[in-house]
């Protein structure tokens, strides 16, 4: 890491200049750490020198764990600022960089020498899969293999360690496991003056140990819960814990927990010895009884991860391609939905964003419907009677919500629902009904009325939707100083939400509400290109001043990639301004790694615009390779028939690119990110967050629905593929409402149309199978 801070350098929100990489890793595009393996369905990495820690997420509904390539890292429970063992950094807006974790230490007694093994390796070897981590290597001429992951539905995390002798002399060891305990709870913060603690680590925290655990039992009051926390093996021959108090620069005292287990063996040659240890905690004391009793058992560690790799596969086989690009393949197959499994329940690390649920629900709903169809429903039920929804809902069930209203924030509804009843073919969901957070139930279809005839009403002088608190863009947040802003991408999303809801309700034999609905569109897309278009682009919106944002005669901020693309993939743009705005994105926006967000940066126009100008140019909002809004771009390629430009896209984007290589890049290979700097930064390419973002839902619906061209449709498996002309043929498995469908795309100037079972169909939508098994063939030119 280096300081690239100068007397000069202005003061930045979430300045990245400490994280930026060398000037020679910059440009170190042979230096090599890892390669997928297994079909791509793991990482493996041979070269523990990473350019940061590369991570590995474990979660489930309660839970949950991250581990970086070398063992370190933290868990928590029910949000990632609810830490059960120890994680603290400055900069607190992601998880990225780990000090404390995971210890086993071996010591040779006829030598005295001891190793802390995952730390000392030099052959430290970390594959890391969906679901798990394994870690192998050598220490003191003992081999290790330790496995972590963290059990479907127990609130705990597993450690499995074998340790081997590979010798041919006996050897006397001691072994002992640790980690330290903090039980406090966090605020966001990304600003670097002091790590955000909001309840004291240590406070009215009792601790006991018998000779197989550690445990605790938390009553402060700062905490959400009352809590019990276990640390234990059945192979312990001892524990202790040890207080570590520590007094900060602010006078407060802290006083963390260092648990240990102690056992001892003697291995023979060529033996090995496996050891299991339970980290966990709940909030009630039978269930952590529960947790303490069943990982006493051996035989439990072998259970639960059984359950874990066979829940993965289910999720491998459920959809599924073999393509030539192997790159867009292995993200496809394992890592869009491994980023998915941790953000369906954990969204954007510590805040449930309620349109962040909402699309993290619209991607999970291809590998897991039931599970997407359950948190549809709880996140309806904190959307406000009036239609509105609050910014962030809490994660603990205490009424502490984020109740500014970003005006977006229902405006995805209408894709997650109407894609899960096109899933399932339920659409009896319409007229389910689900409580709001301040009224009487309603059914979902009111829900979805109430937002979009909320936003329909409120709008400002130029005819375009009110931002109230903000929009997608929260950086933008200056705009509307008085909640009179207007925003034209707002509009155009809301124009998108009507079109899909209009699809469904004539689908669900609901004609009023679609004849309603589409007077509605009517007048929103007519105002929109009336007074929105600025002559090669769409403007983003209006200050409260009513000055445009977005537009040629701003000097900062000129043109918006999401006022265009999504002008485009909804279908408020014509075909000639379609094609105009695509041209100008390429023309202005367009870089190796995808489009900027916007352009030229915000640097003198903070009392306008807001938190946008004190990000770095090239960071975050402010101009970077925003790769959620990337996503965007690849619908709206697709739309106007640029199927070579959309994959190009897609592949680009991906941390794969041979452009943007690891050392430039400095995240994880198998994982997409927040945003990659834009070229006004000096590490253009440069990835600093990753993990939490929107974009993984987008593109793993754009790679199978839009581009393979499978998806699914009310009447059942809409065929329309889009893939590079170079394609010659490629494989998709589907499941789809209870049939398993093996589908073979073959490029054909002779045969055309699609044979089910060795049947040739009319049309291009296979109607659903009453048996378990599906063989199809479609042949494209």
């Amino acid at each position: 890491m280096e300081n690239h801070m100068s007397a000069k350098r202005p003061v930045y929100d979430c300045d990245t200049s400490d994280y930026w990489c060398s000037e020679k890793d910059y440009n170190a595009k042979n230096k090599k750490y890892g390669s997928f393996i297994d079909d791509g369905k793991a990482y493996q990495i041979t070269n523990p020198e990473t350019p940061r820690p590369w991570l590995n997420y474990f979660a489930n509904h309660k839970f949950g764990s991250v581990t970086s390539n070398r063992g370190l890292g933290f868990t928590w429970y029910r949000s990632s600022l609810l830490r059960l063992t120890k994680y603290e950094h400055p900069v607190d807006y992601l998880p990225r960089e780990f000090q404390d974790g995971r210890e086993v230490t071996v010591e040779d007694l006829r030598t005295s020498r001891t190793s802390n093994i995952l730390r000392d390796a030099k052959d430290l070897i970390c594959t890391h899969r969906p679901g798990y981590s394994v870690f192998t290597g050598t220490a003191l001429g003992l081999k290790f293999e330790m496995t972590l992951f963290v059990p479907l539905e127990d609130s705990c995390e597993i450690w499995s360690l074998e340790l081997k002798n590979p010798s041919k002399a006996k050897r006397e060891l001691k072994v002992s496991f640790s980690q330290i305990w903090t039980f406090s709870k966090f605020g966001i913060h990304t600003a670097e003056d002091g790590i955000p603690y909001i309840s004291i680590p240590g406070k009215d925290l009792k601790t006991s140990t018998d000779k197989k655990g550690c445990y605790c039992h938390s009553t402060n009051k700062d905490l959400p819960y009352e809590m019990y926390g276990v640390f234990q093996s059945p192979q312990s021959e001892s524990a202790e814990i040890r207080g570590l108090p520590e007094t900060r620069n602010d006078g407060r005292k802290f006083v963390f927990n260092l648990c240990e287990l102690r056992s001892s063996l003697s291995l023979n040659a060529g033996q090995s010895k496996l050891f299991q240890i339970v980290s966990g905690a709940d909030t009630a004391e039978k269930d952590f009884k529960n947790l303490k009793s069943k990982y006493l058992k051996p035989a439990a560690y072998v259970s639960e991860f059984r359950k874990v790799t066979d829940k993965w596969q289910e999720y491998f086989d459920c959809i599924s391609c073999a393509i030539p690009d192997k790159n867009m393949q292995n993200f496809l197959n394992a890592w869009f939905k491994n980023q998915l499994n941790l953000i369906f329940h954990f969204v954007r690390s510590g805040q449930n964003g309620y349109r962040d649920s909402l699309q993290d629900v619209w991607g999970l709903t291809l590998m897991d419907p039931k599970l997407s169809e359950e948190r549809l429903y709880e996140i309806l039920s904190y959307q406000l009677a009036d239609g509105t929804a609050p910014r962030n809902f809490s994660s603990f069930n205490d009424g502490k919500h984020d109740m500014r209203r970003f005006m977006d924030s229902p405006t995805w509804i209408a894709r997650t629902l109407s894609d899960l009843i096109k899933e399932t073919g339920k659409k009896s969901i319409l007229d389910k009904k689900i409580p709001f957070i301040n009224g009487k139930a309603a059914t979902i279809d009111e829900h979805v009325w109430r937002s979009l005839d909320y936003l329909f009403s409120h709008r400002g002088k130029h005819g375009i939707c009110l931002t109230g608190d903000g929009d997608w863009n929260d950086a933008l947040e200056g705009i509307s100083k008085q909640g009179d802003a207007e925003s034209l991408w707002l509009t155009i999303a809301v124009y998108d939400a009507m079109m899909i809801m209009i699809d469904l309700y004539r689908h669900c034999g609901k004609k009023g509400r679609a004849e309603a609905l589409a007077q509605k569109a009517d007048e929103l897309k007519k105002v929109v290109n009336a007074v929105g278009w600025d002559g090669q682009w769409y403007v983003y919106g209006f200050t409260g001043s009513g000055k445009p944002i977005g537009s040629k005669i701003n000097k900062e901020g000129k043109i918006h990639l999401n006022a265009q693309t999504w002008a485009v993939f909804s279908g408020l743009a014509d075909k000639e301004r379609a094609k105009i705005a695509m041209k100008s994105v390429e023309k202005h926006l367009d870089t190796p790694l995808g489009p900027v967000l916007m352009t030229p940066p915000y640097v003198h126009e903070a009392a306008e615009v807001g938190r946008i100008a004190r990000l770095e140019p090239g960071t975050f909002e402010n101009a970077s390779i925003y790769q959620h809004a990337v996503s965007f771009h690849i619908f709206a390629n697709l739309a106007i028939g640029e199927k070579e430009k959309a994959f190009k896209t897609f592949v680009n984007l991906l941390p794969t690119n041979p452009k943007n290589f690891d050392s430039r890049r400095t995240s994880e290979p198998y994982c997409t990110g927040n945003y990659y700097c834009g070229p006004k930064h000096k590490r253009f390419g440069q990835n600093f967050f990753t993990w939490f973002t929107g974009n993984a839902s987008w593109l793993m619906r754009a790679g199978f629905d839009e581009m393979l061209g499978v998806k699914a449709g009310f009447d059942g498996l809409e065929i329309n593929p889009r893939v590079p002309t170079s394609w010659k043929k490629y494989t998709m498995t589907r499941k789809f409402r209870g049939c398993q469908y093996k589908i073979s795309f073959v490029k054909s100037l002779k045969d055309k149309g699609i044979k089910v079972n060795g049947r040739k169909i009319a049309g291009n939508v296979i109607s659903p199978v009453s048996g378990k098994k599906c063989d199809v063939t479609v042949y494209f030119s």
